[in-house]
């Protein structure tokens, strides 16, 4: 038996969550187009004959101010790189070298192997393709300079399912012996249903509002009542907080309509997610400046290391 951790690495929106979704065949990371969907670090449980790959997906890397919602995000991924078998890191074609020194910096010093992938290479044209030669070739170069040590170079398509077999093949055979890490073959994530409901939520926000309202937002899950006896309804009661006044009439929107359109494209994800009805009641509330204060983020659930603490 084959056992290990891949971290999937990358800046925001580079494309980690839906190829970790493609390839356990499940949505266990929200993707919206907006960068920095991914907040926490996920867990994906991929179980086949000869063992068992778990996958990290992390937040995308950037650089971060000390303190608040976005250094939680940057050490979440920091830790995630401590320990894999392997790293996936996944690079947008359109980038370039002096876009990724926040990656770049996070993996110096690391010994684990690096794949190094281009991704969303379905919807370049002939002259990108041939810019992408040259960013190849600077990004193994960048890679070098930091002693990073490069298992492999592929070019890839999520959305095409190009390249996506060979980068698991090849991920399989770099993979250490050993026991399952999850006993039960079934299991896809280490995360409880109550986490997926929220992020179900939080995808719908940031699908339905505006450009930076969204990140303004954190979604608590207050009630999850699972169907028991003649009750066949999931019951859910959730909470939206956002930091200001301002906001939280925006999220409402005139006369409701806001928060019942978020509230109707929600229930139907969270309804296809647990292949049963739910009931889903919303509020929304103002926790100040929650983002940025490190108590506000602890009851948020976003745990800040010591030295970033928000003050």
């Amino acid at each position: 038996m084959k056992s290990g951790f891949i971290a999937i690495i990358g800046r925001p929106n580079a494309g980690k969550s839906t190829l970790l979704n493609l390839v356990l065949g499940a949505n266990v990371s929200i993707v919206t187009p907006k960068a920095q969907t991914t907040r926490e670090r996920v867990l994906g449980i991929l179980t086949e004959k000869c063992g068992q790959i778990v996958f990290v997906d992390t937040p995308g890397i950037h650089r971060a101010k000390e303190g608040g919602i976005n250094a939680f995000m940057v050490n979440e991924a920091r830790e995630a790189l401590e320990g894999p078998s392997l790293i996936w890191y996944l690079v947008d074609p359109s980038s370039a070298p002096k876009h990724e020194q926040a990656v770049l910096e996070l993996l110096a010093g690391s010994t684990v192997p690096v794949i190094l992938l281009f991704t969303k290479i379905d919807v370049l044209r002939a002259p990108q393709r041939a810019a992408l030669d040259r960013f190849e070739a600077e990004m193994k170069a960048a890679l070098s300079e930091k002693h990073i040590v490069v298992a492999g170079t592929m070019r890839i398509s999520a959305r095409k399912s190009q390249g996506i077999k060979e980068l698991v093949a090849q991920s399989w055979d770099r993979m250490p012996e050993g026991p399952l890490h999850y006993p039960d073959e079934e299991q896809i994530s280490d995360r409880p249903v109550r986490f997926f409901v929220a992020e179900k939520i939080r995808e719908q926000l940031l699908l339905q509002l505006g450009q930076e309202l969204p990140y303004s937002c954190a979604v608590e899950i207050e009630k999850f009542e699972e169907p028991s006896g003649e009750k066949r309804l999931t019951r859910i009661e959730a909470i939206i907080h956002v930091e200001r006044e301002s906001q939280k009439g925006m999220v409402i929107g005139k006369g409701g309509t806001k928060i019942k359109d978020i509230g109707q494209a929600a229930r139907a994800e969270i309804e296809r997610f647990i292949e049963g009805p739910a009931f889903l009641g919303l509020r929304v509330k103002v926790l100040k400046e929650w983002t940025r204060d490190a108590e506000a983020l602890k009851k948020m659930g976003y745990h800040l290391p010591e030295k970033s603490k928000a003050k």
